[in-house]
């Protein structure tokens, strides 16, 4: 038996390449292999129960996706490094390339300085790092408040996305602050960088610093909010709030989404249906021939109104300008006599299917009563006695 072993022992002690001078053998290679593949069974692992955490945070697909690669990239760097120091494997040219102070790319090392940089590749990664980590730990301590403080105070949503928001943004600004003390950056070099950044912004940079300004005044003085339904009057977009950032707000439209500038939004006209409240006028107009009723062209729409459920039959005391469906006979037309149903309805995100079923009943309350509706026509008449004079 121990010839055996003794055999095994020879043939894992036997070298097959020679790295920076110094051999490796088969032991090495299994060790750095297994490490390799543990490490690999580990961000599968990690990958798995980050899907399930990152869908318990509601985060979206396409972060998720960009999250988890950046998890599997970390994870396989660190297993690879590993795998290296626990193989006992020196690569010599990784170490020098990895721990190379990048500062003296731009400015040789004086032979007489004794300061020795921090700003190397491993810095930097682990800088990465950290502000990755922090990334991760906001969301979960924004899911965590959120569920836990914001919502049993009952605070208003709009208030909960800004505190959750600057809470955010404090996480990462510190992430940051910490990554750049780990390579060795301080706030004296970070004063020369802003300074040159402010010239730049009053150069090249005025539209993104006008949203990042624009976006401060939509969070404090709320002109919109999460939720609301909002028309872009020049762009005519028509859409509710999803969120509001420090450059852009995102609407989401009928059939898709989309992302407005915040400028837009304080410099152009912007009508907010719900901005008070969520009451809407409905507006259905109509035009009856001539020969019609007006009596009972009024009393048939107001009939209508009254069939609907989601039309207010009375006023609203709370809210002053809430009445009964009111019928205005609008203007005497060339064709038809034109009349228009005006009614109130709670919810403004109804509006468009409420008025479809106003001018579904409307079409076939007139039938029933034979009233016509009326459209464009024209009378033409011929004297067959200037024809004939002209042949």
């Amino acid at each position: 038996m121990s010839e055996w072993i003794q055999q095994l022992r020879n043939v894992l002690d036997t070298t097959i390449l020679t790295l920076s001078g110094e051999p490796i053998n088969i032991l090495q290679i299994a060790v750095f292999g297994g490490t390799v593949a543990v490490s690999l069974g580990v961000a599968a692992f990690a990958r798995r129960w980050f899907i399930r955490f990152f869908n318990r945070l509601k985060i979206s697909e396409n972060v998720q996706d960009r999250l988890l690669a950046l998890l599997f990239l970390i994870v396989v760097i660190l297993g690879v490094n590993f795998a290296f120091d626990l193989a006992r494997i020196n690569i010599t040219l990784l170490n020098k390339l990895f721990r190379y102070p990048l500062t003296d790319l731009l400015h040789p090392p004086q032979e007489d300085s004794t300061h020795e940089s921090k700003l190397t590749l491993t810095a930097l990664f682990y800088a990465f790092v950290i502000v990755f980590g922090m990334f991760i730990l906001s969301k979960y301590a924004q899911w965590v408040l959120r569920r836990q403080v914001l919502q049993a105070f009952q605070v208003a949503e709009h208030t909960q996305f800004l505190l959750l928001r600057f809470f955010h943004i404090s996480f990462i600004i510190l992430g940051i602050l910490i990554s750049l003390n780990t390579i060795g950056l301080n706030l004296t070099n970070l004063a020369i960088i802003f300074g040159g950044l402010s010239i730049g912004i009053g150069f090249g940079l005025q539209n993104i610093a006008s949203n990042l300004i624009s976006g401060i005044i939509l969070i404090f003085e709320k002109p919109i909010k999460i939720g609301d339904l909002v028309e872009i009057m020049d762009a005519k977009i028509l859409g509710t709030v999803s969120a509001i950032n420090l450059r852009s707000t995102v609407i989401v439209a009928l059939d898709k989404e989309i992302i407005v500038p915040n400028s837009q939004l304080i410099t152009e006209p912007v009508n907010n249906l719900t901005h008070y409240n969520s009451y809407f006028r409905v507006r259905v107009s109509v035009g009856v021939s001539y020969q019609s009723d007006v009596e009972l062209v009024k009393k048939v729409m107001l009939e209508v109104a009254d069939a609907h459920p989601e039309v207010i039959k009375e006023p609203v005391p709370e809210i002053r300008n809430v009445s009964a469906p009111v019928v205005r006979f609008v203007h005497f037309g060339d064709s038809s006599l034109n009349f228009e149903l005006l009614a109130w309805i709670p919810d403004s995100f109804q509006r468009f299917d409420v008025a479809s079923d106003l001018h579904f009943i409307i079409w076939n309350k007139f039938k029933e009563h034979n009233i016509t509706i009326a459209f464009p026509q024209l009378d033409v008449h011929f004297d067959p006695t200037q024809t004939n004079q002209k042949s």
